[in-house]
């Protein structure tokens, strides 16, 4: 009889453990999501300046991804991915669009894109919000390199949205800054990628 009871203990103990372990991995599976980058609600923006007056350049279609892990209250980034048509980019004048267009090599790189690659921080500031610093890959003119950009995230049951701004210099990437008008027009080489993408 007092062989039986702690083998009675182990087995019970035993079930409780793998049944806890099931319900735990059951929730961890339950709030992995995967949400696709709605471009209709979303913008994507080149912002430069030149000698006679700022300019910017809007796509007008772009894709994407986002995986996480977690629910609004605590949040797991895994996966971002954008990718932005070089040809979508339009700033509403057809010469200053063209020039540019050539100036991104477009016709053997025709998209700009972004890969996440780590967290340097994530932290709450608020309700279901958060202010982060995400380590990626921003490849343009098919030039890659590695960028920190500092964000903020919000997220619901369903969607998710990623907002910021992040400085650039075209000659970081082998962009010769474009010029127009025989010389008279010249953008300068500081721009700003400003965006808002909601996944959904």
């Amino acid at each position: 009889m007092k062989k039986i009871l702690p083998i009675c203990s182990f087995l019970i103990f035993f079930n409780a453990f793998s049944q806890t372990e099931t319900e735990t991995s059951g929730t961890m599976e339950a709030t992995s999501k995967s949400l696709m980058l709605d471009s209709g609600g979303s913008k994507f923006i080149i912002k430069g300046t030149s000698s006679l007056h700022d300019w910017e350049m809007v796509s007008e279609s772009f894709k994407g991804s986002i995986a996480y892990e977690g629910n609004p209250d605590q949040l797991s980034l895994k996966e971002i991915r954008i990718t932005v048509g070089v040809k979508s980019l339009k700033s509403g004048k057809r010469i200053m669009d063209n020039k540019c267009y050539d100036a991104l090599k477009y016709e053997t790189n025709p998209n700009i894109e972004y890969r996440f690659v780590s967290v340097g921080s994530l932290k709450p500031s608020g309700n279901h919000t958060y202010t982060a610093t995400l380590n990626g890959t921003l490849t343009i003119a098919g030039k890659s390199k590695s960028v920190p950009i500092d964000v903020t995230i919000s997220v619901s049951e369903n969607q998710l949205a990623i907002k910021g701004a992040k400085p650039l210099k075209m000659t970081d990437f082998d962009v010769e800054p474009p010029t127009a008008l025989l010389g008279t027009l010249k953008t300068g080489d500081d721009i700003v990628i400003d965006f808002n993408l909601n996944y959904r």
